[in-house]
């Protein structure tokens, strides 16, 4: 029986070693192989940027060397690709690299939609969006049908808001789709203006998030034709709608007329009353002082706060404020007054 045991321990011992073996010797060759591919990618990255910026920012003849060789080539351009569009906003740069992607790495990225790993399926998926890779739209539309990751489904919604926006709106009006305020801001910010501003036609038959999520992209974007759409907002029932409404005309920063917001100087909420003083600041004082000097006695400290230093940061705010300390018998508001006028003498 000891015998037995110590011959079964020995056989163990030795199937452990040659799995160890085999382990290491396999570990050793993906190490290889990574350097490898790390070397021609850095190689080709180090001999084609400045082929990339001839033919992209110096508009010279495209050269074949730049047309990639293996997938450490194709990893050199994405890395070339991503930083021009991250740190360059320039219409022919981004339509250069939509035109290579669409001709040279299509093919890549279409047979790594089919990759058993979901990292590779997740890097095609960004790269399409990236790249504006639209040949791929009718493969990411049957890629849909297939098992996919939740992770995967928001990148292909980004895709569609890019290529197929009635596709798009149509994704985000099914009950099961239900993502968080942010991830909804992130899927709207990339529409084209046309197609954003749908979402405010129909404003009361959106979810609450969606709502919250266009009012702060319509900031975001601070595009001039949302601030009708903004304004309509304001006679809302839900208080929320009118805060979000408000900060977003803040954000976009011009105010054409001041008689939709007078109403909110006296509003019950202290957040609105807020809004409205930091509102003003994209008006001249001269029509709006009444108004910040009725704020700026507010029992609330942080609207006697803004409305402060609303009025302290015109021309001739200092002379406004010190105007109001000889006139105004309300404690908080001569010493939020005082406050603000040291503190802005002070960074003189």
């Amino acid at each position: 029986m000891i015998k037995l045991s110590i011959s079964l321990l020995l056989t163990v011992s030795g199937v452990l070693l040659v799995v160890l073996f085999l382990f290491t010797i396999y570990l050793l060759v993906q190490r290889k192989r990574e350097i490898r591919f790390a070397e021609v990618r850095d190689t080709f990255l180090q001999n084609s940027e400045q082929h990339w910026y001839n033919y992209l920012i110096n508009d010279e003849i495209f050269s074949v060397v730049l047309v990639p060789r293996g997938r450490a080539q194709v990893a050199a351009i994405e890395t070339i690709f991503s930083s021009y569009l991250k740190n360059i906003s320039n219409e022919k740069v981004e339509h250069k690299i939509k035109e290579f992607s669409n001709l040279y790495l299509k093919k890549l990225y279409e047979k790594d939609l089919s990759s058993k790993r979901w990292s590779i399926r997740m890097n095609a998926l960004y790269r399409i969006a990236d790249f504006r890779i639209e040949a791929l739209l009718d493969t990411c539309q049957q890629f849909e049908k297939t098992k996919i990751s939740e992770e995967e489904y928001f990148q292909l919604l980004k895709i569609y808001s890019v290529f197929q926006p009635e596709l798009f709106i149509e994704k985000i009006e099914e009950s099961s789709v239900n993502y968080s305020e942010s991830e909804y801001r992130r899927l709207f910010v990339l529409l084209e203006d046309d197609v954003f501003i749908r979402l405010f036609e129909d404003f009361n038959s959106w979810t609450k998030k969606i709502q919250f999520a266009a009012i702060d992209t319509a900031a975001v974007k601070r595009n001039m034709q949302y601030i009708d759409r903004l304004k309509q907002l304001l006679t809302h029932e839900m208080p929320e709608i009118k805060i979000r409404a408000l900060k977003g005309l803040y954000e976009i920063g011009v105010i054409d007329e001041i008689d939709p917001y007078v109403p909110f100087v006296t509003s019950d909420m202290w957040e609105i009353r807020l809004m409205v003083a930091k509102i003003f600041q994209h008006v001249p004082l001269n029509y709006t002082y009444a108004y910040l000097e009725q704020l700026l006695q507010d029992e609330n400290w942080w609207v006697r706060s803004q409305a402060a230093k609303t009025i302290v940061e015109k021309r001739e705010g200092i002379a406004k404020l010190q105007q109001f300390l000889e006139s105004s018998n309300d404690p908080y508001a001569i010493e939020m007054a005082q406050e603000t006028i040291v503190r802005k003498r002070g960074s003189k």
